[in-house]
């Protein structure tokens, strides 16, 4: 029978949330704002300047990428 030896960390990430130490969610926000503002900026950049593409699909891009990034792991 072998004993497994847990380290002990600080923070962790899982399903792309971070859990801390001291249970502060603040940590984890940060890092999603973090990930929606780049993602903001590519569609800004690649979706919203295109006269190409219509209002209602920048829209639709939007709602489908930017909003499920920012609330990925905050569903509760």
């Amino acid at each position: 029978m072998s004993v497994n030896t847990l380290q002990h960390v600080e923070t962790f990430k899982y399903f792309g949330v971070v859990f801390t130490s001291d249970e502060s969610p603040d940590k984890g926000i940060d890092t999603q704002m973090s990930k929606t503002n780049t993602v903001l900026h590519e569609l800004y950049c690649y979706v919203v300047t295109k006269r190409e593409l219509s209002q209602n699909t920048k829209l639709l891009v939007f709602k489908s990428v930017f909003v499920s990034i920012l609330i990925c792991g905050h569903e509760s």
